[in-house]
């Protein structure tokens, strides 16, 4: 089906921004403005906020539009802004839609409405409702380890039919299931890895980018990776990808990834504060982290010769 939109502006790297909180853990909008700035002059192509890694199920209505403001405030047109809206309540999904489309944000995105197991019949509701409070293109986000929903194909041709579903972003194990959403989508429909172990795997399976948590604490290395990738050095881009996923690890090895990851940015020159409970902080006096730290910055030297 012919889709809505031009989507030749979403790809590349989009960092799943980790929102920003000051000591008493609000909201920063200066500390949000920082960081962004810091993605931009990287040369990231997007951010995607108030996901799983954004944090948006700890965040109320008022605060997940806050960030989208001061994020629009700070890049503008100058990076392409995906905004996940995702909420238990259809309303307030379209309420942060239509802010979405206020704040001249580049598109949204919404997983199955959490908590209750719904049928999809509910789900497709859910997600047609969103697309129709808001004039953006709409990227269907599919994270089964978090929603307890794998996105069936039954489904995705029934979202198909919606003109303004642009793509997904599908964080599944399965990367083949990238090289199906795609071939299925048809011209112009834009496909975005999820897991950041498999960038290059999902790129190879049809992918147009990525939207990753990690990406955060060392831009630089996808940055890297996806350069490889364009230039068709895949021999190089393997090396990078099996750093980035030795790293990964070592992250995953704290009790709170979101933790490991803002304590990273931290030591690397952005506070953004801690997560909220009930994930937990990293010190950055933790020798581990700092040791982690120290590695990501000499991998980003070697990537930047």
């Amino acid at each position: 089906m012919k889709r809505k939109y031009d989507t030749s502006r979403f790809g590349g790297v989009n960092i799943a921004l980790n929102t920003p909180y000051d000591e008493n853990m609000q909201v920063s909008s200066q500390r949000i403005k920082k960081v962004v700035r810091w993605y931009a002059d990287k040369g990231v192509n997007g951010l995607y906020l108030c996901g799983s890694t954004g944090e948006g199920f700890l965040l109320n209505t008022q605060e997940r539009k806050q960030v989208t403001e001061a994020v629009m405030d700070e890049v503008g047109d100058e990076l392409t802004v995906i905004v996940h809206v995702g909420s238990a309540s259809t309303m307030e999904a379209c309420e942060l839609a239509r802010h979405a489309e206020e704040c001249g944000c580049h598109g949204i995105a919404a997983v199955p409405s959490v908590y209750y197991r719904l049928s999809e019949d509910s789900i497709q509701r859910h997600w047609d409702c969103i697309t129709q409070a808001a004039d953006l293109p709409f990227f269907i986000y599919n994270i089964p380890a978090t929603t307890g929903y794998n996105l069936s194909m039954n489904l995705f041709y029934k979202m198909l039919e919606n003109e303004r579903v642009a793509g997904i972003k599908n964080s599944s194990d399965s990367a083949s299931q990238i090289n199906v959403f795609k071939q299925a989508g048809g011209e112009g429909f834009i496909v975005f890895n999820g897991p950041d172990e498999q960038y290059l795997a999902g790129r190879m399976m049809g992918a147009d980018g990525g939207i990753g948590g990690t990406y955060g604490c060392m831009p630089e290395l996808y940055l890297k990776l996806e350069s490889c990738i364009q230039n068709g050095e895949f021999e190089e881009a393997m090396r990078w990808q099996t750093i980035i996923t030795g790293l990964i690890m070592k992250l995953l090895s704290y009790p709170s990834l979101y933790g490991a990851a803002k304590t990273i940015i931290r030591l690397r020159g952005c506070d953004i504060g801690e997560p909220r409970l009930p994930f937990l902080p990293v010190s950055q006096e933790d020798p581990g982290i700092q040791a982690l730290c120290r590695e990501i910055e000499s991998y980003v030297q070697e990537a930047q010769r």
